[in-house]
């Protein structure tokens, strides 16, 4: 039978969210026109009616009431629906249902996804199979003949959801139900496009599950930035809501955001802001503004200025007056001076004053910065915050220009015009009282003997009149030897005795104090002893000495008719006992304190930079330039130390020239001067025209002859003998520290590193001014941190090699993990091409494990003599393992005793793999010169040091037995 008003209402339950939004994909109610919904069957099933709805509008329905028939399958599909993106879609579904004993009460909704709209009477076929099931809807209410309006409509909300098609049909099958599809609706969710603290987001749909949140990242609006540099997201749920912001955006400075953090606005006029932020703008501090909108700093007003220093929230302030009534008091060798504060402060309270101390020569003519042994007081006089300062320390008979003027608030104004006005007195000093001495040392002893010398007095202007050494035995006074020289012999003296003698200067003032007593003790058997010289210095010393002690002997055999022979005499030695004579290498601990005593300061106006040659340590740049002396100039390297460097790097940077200072030989680089007092900072040494050694050689390949090379080698050798006879221990002796000279002179280079051992045998010398390769280092550096001038003597044997093999790479690439375990099990680097047997062998004994065997630096020199002076010792170029990877000097000098496999495993120290070997079906010679690398791991041979070994081991057997290297297939 058929319904009368059938009319099915599905109740939309929509959730209240702020800011939801909803898109309508389909909607039945608002159709004007047929809804052309396909039916199955055509007749006796579903039927399109028009009706009204309860509000008296007209509509467009769908109605089936065919119950007579048995076995009803009626359905009704809608047409194709555009998602539009949409993951998630509701419908919202209105339908009735007629109360009947012999209809059903339920009836099935479908939907079918699709790219396009492919539908067909057939197609997708009238089944359930291969639509998607939404639900199976039973009425809530029902309606009779009894029933009015609304009271048996039934409305519910649906779900059609994940989707990922362009779109999709619905469709309806009824089984035998007198019902009434009313309306149906179909819509999405989506999150509107809005503006959350101060990010914009556009329009975002919602996700395709219930729990879904979608990330939409925003956008800073304008005038603004990402807070922490972090994009804000905000997330769309499957309600078309927005939630959990993360993420936000700051104005800009000189821009503020509105109350609801939607826009930036410009500060006015008159108001700042200096930073990013959410933050209000502010007004100007006092005697400042601003002239526009959006400012993010205020001006001083015309008169008023701000230091350098100052924070730009401060107020301006005026330009200070100078200081008022300047004295100064003059007392031998010390000023004292005293002022009074400005009458204008500037309205601050940070003012501070400036002294500048200048020496000068007679009629206070060529003025030049005081030296750094006068001692002001306080000991900053270029930021005092009293009103009074000292110098003290000033040299007697000297003249000097001392201004006093307050500094403008660490900064100069440029906008005043003129420069602070400072006030000059001159000055004159007299003559003070002697200096200590210092450093009195034991040159030598005997039997009946001692030579004592101590440093000269260090300035002409003490108008030094003699010295005075003092000497006690057993606590008595024995003797005052007055002196003119700066050391004196004491002779005849008693044998196995102990005496003390100290020295002072005079000078027009009087005596000075006395130095510290320095304990002597003659010998009580032949010979003699000495003190303050180390060993490779003795024998130099010790021929000049020789002529003075035979001096002595002549004046002393005139004189025995005259004096009993136990009567001190005395004799005053020549000036060559220099101090740099008999001094070892001093490691100033405060190479700030230290550079000023040894090193001379150089004007920075008389270094010109010409380009820049290098970059090194410590932020350091490396130039080419010229020292200007007059009319001439030389040309230097200059090392420049950055500006921003920190304390550590300036303090390593002035170590390395407190070094350099020490040293003056002509094999080892010269240190011309220092620039300290001014920025940059700079060390200027001989330039050297061909750069490094290494990179010399690797663009002379072949082109020099073995003479001149061992010339080179014999001169770094003499450096290097040189800081050995000065207790100085190099510790990265390389090639790439050694420079060339235009005539090809070799100087060692690269001082003032401060050395640590890691314990990681991958590890390298982890330095102040970067890291150092291992395999240039002994092993018992690697093993005990054990530094000796032996050490530098392994190190020197790998630059002899770099020098025969122009520049190779020691040990190629081989890592440092392997090296180290090759150099433990006695390997060493064979000779390069073409290098004579002979210096290969003085190659071998640098390289001895044992520290003791290696040859002393003299023993190096004169050995490279005798190859420069009899070249024929170097004619034999062959060396019986050169083609090796690795030599081990301990192995037999030719395979010609090696006839087994097992006898060729033992030579190479490898007889533990003898069973892996044979095993294998690897049992003689022949077979071992085929063994392909793949093997070695059937092999069981994992370690790299092993497999390196083995495979250098072959390379030589192939060559003795004549074999090719061909390599057989590996066994299955």
């Amino acid at each position: 039978m058929k319904g009368n008003g059938l009319c099915l209402v599905l109740l939309s339950v929509i959730i209240a969210s702020v800011r939801a939004d909803t898109y309508i994909l389909y909607d039945t109610k608002s159709a004007t026109s047929d809804l052309n919904w396909a039916l199955h069957p055509q007749t006796y099933g579903w039927e399109e009616l028009s009706g009204r709805d309860v509000n008296g509008n007209t509509i467009r329905y769908h109605q089936v009431c065919n119950v007579d028939e048995e076995e009803q399958d009626n359905w009704v599909r809608s047409p194709f629906i555009d998602a539009r993106s949409a993951q998630r879609v509701y419908m919202d579904i209105e339908f009735s249902v007629m109360k009947c004993e012999e209809c059903r009460e339920t009836f099935a909704l479908y939907y079918y996804q699709s790219s396009a709209d492919i539908a067909t009477s057939t197609f997708p076929p009238w089944r359930e199979n291969p639509y998607t099931k939404i639900d199976t809807l039973a009425a809530g209410e029902r309606f009779d003949s009894s029933t009015v309006g609304a009271e048996g409509i039934n409305r519910k909300t649906l779900v059609i959801s994940p989707l990922s098609r362009r779109g999709f049909y619905v469709a309806a099958q009824d089984q035998g139900a007198c019902m009434s599809l009313m309306s149906l609706k179909l819509y999405y969710y989506y999150c509107p496009e809005t503006t959350h603290n101060l990010a914009y987001f556009s329009r975002t749909l919602s996700g395709g599950e219930v729990a879904s949140l979608v990330a939409q990242s925003g956008k800073c609006v304008s005038n603004s930035v990402y807070s922490n540099n972090e994009v804000p997201k905000y997330r769309c749920n499957s309600y078309g809501e927005w939630r959990v912001p993360t993420g936000s955006c700051h104005c800009r400075a000189g821009y503020q955001p509105n109350e609801e953090l939607t826009t930036c606005q410009g500060c006015s006029v008159g108001s700042y802001k200096p930073e990013n932020g959410n933050i209000q703008c502010q007004a100007c501090p006092a005697h400042s503004l601003t002239r526009s909108v959006g400012a993010d700093h205020c001006s001083c007003v015309d008169g008023y200025y701000r230091a350098d220093g100052d924070s730009i929230h401060q107020a301006c302030s005026r330009t200070p007056s100078q200081p008022k009534n300047i004295t100064f008091t003059l007392n031998k060798t010390s000023v004292s001076m005293n002022w009074m504060e400005p009458v204008i402060t500037g309205e601050r309270s940070d003012i501070f004053y400036s002294v500048a101390c200048q020496e000068c020569e007679s009629g206070y003519k060529n003025c030049r910065s005081c030296p750094s042994t006068i001692q002001p007081s306080p000991s900053n006089l270029h930021h005092l915050t009293t009103t009074n300062a000292q110098l003290n320390n000033l040299k007697p008979y000297s003249h000097y220009s001392i201004k006093v003027g307050l500094q403008y608030i660490l900064f100069v104004i440029p906008q005043v015009g003129k420069p602070p006005a400072f006030q000059w007195v001159n000055i004159s000093t007299s003559e003070s009282g002697p200096p200590q001495i210092q450093r009195l040392r034991l040159v030598e002893s005997g039997q009946t003997y001692f030579v004592v010398a101590w440093m000269s007095t260090p300035t002409p202007t003490t108008h030094l009149l003699e010295y005075q050494v003092r000497v006690f035995q057993n606590g008595h006074k024995i003797k005052d030897i007055n002196v003119r020289m700066n050391c004196v012999v004491y002779f005849g003296l008693t044998k196995g005795s102990k005496y003390i003698a100290k020295v002072r200067v005079r000078n027009g003032m009087g005596y000075g104090k006395f130095s510290n007593d320095l304990y002597v003790a003659t010998s009580s058997a032949k010979g003699r002893s000495t003190a303050g010289l180390n060993p490779a210095v003795i024998g130099g010393v010790m021929g000049v000495i020789a002529i003075v002690i035979i001096v002595i002997i002549v004046l002393f055999q005139e004189t025995r008719g005259k004096h009993k022979s136990s009567q001190e005499q005395v004799s005053q030695c020549p000036r060559y006992l220099d101090p740099l004579i008999w001094r070892t290498y001093v490691d100033y601990r405060d190479p700030h304190n230290g550079v000023k005593e040894i090193a001379t300061e150089l004007d920075q106006t008389k270094i010109k930079i010409e380009c820049v040659i290098g970059r090194g340590r410590w932020c350091l740049t490396v130039c080419r330039g010229k020292l200007i002396s007059g009319k001439t100039s030389i040309p230097v390297a200059v090392k420049r130390l950055k500006e921003g460097a920190s304390l550590i790097d300036h303090t390593n940077f002035l170590r390395e020239a407190c070094t350099m200072a020490q040293f003056d030989h002509p094999n080892i680089i010269q240190l011309k001067g220092v620039v300290t007092k001014s920025i940059p900072a700079m060390i200027i040494t001989e330039f050297m025209e061909n750069g490094s050694l290494d990179k010399f050689l690797q663009g002379k390949v072949n082109e020099l002859t073995a003479s001149r090379l061992l010339e080179m080698l014999r001169g770094i050798a003499s450096g290097m003998n040189y800081l050995s006879s000065i207790k100085y221990i190099h510790r990265d002796l390389a090639a790439r520290n050694i420079l060339v000279s235009s005539d090809l002179v070799c100087k060692v280079s690269d001082f003032g590193l401060s050395r640590t051992l890691e314990n990681d045998p991958q590890a390298t010398y982890t330095t102040q001014g970067g890291k150092i390769a291992l395999r240039w280092t002994a092993p018992e550096c690697i093993r005990f941190r054990q530094f000796t001038s032996a050490s530098d003597v392994w190190s020197y044997g790998i630059v002899m090699w770099e020098v025969m093999s122009y520049g190779e790479k020691p040990y190629w690439d081989m890592s440092n993990e392997v090296v180290t375990e090759v150099l433990e099990d006695g390997y060493r680097l064979p000779a390069p091409e073409n290098c004579p047997v002979s210096i290969h062998n003085l190659m071998l004994k640098c390289w001895s494990y044992e520290a003791k065997r290696r040859p002393h630096p003299i023993e190096i020199i004169r050995t490279l003599d005798q190859f420069i002076k009899q070249p024929n010792l170097l004619l034999d170029t062959k060396s019986h393992d050169a083609s090796a990877p690795l030599l081990n000097p301990d192995s037999p000098t030719s395979l010609n005793e090696v006839s087994t496999l097992d006898e060729w495993l033992d030579m190479v120290k490898l007889g533990k793999y003898r069973r892996s070997f044979h095993t294998n079906g690897i049992n003689d010679l022949e077979s071992l010169v085929h063994i392909s690398e793949s093997e070695l791991d059937r092999l069981g041979i994992t370690s790299p040091a092993h497999r390196t070994r083995l495979q250098g081991g072959i390379s030589t057997l192939r060559q003795h037995l004549g074999e090719f290297p061909n390599t057989r297939q590996p066994q299955v």
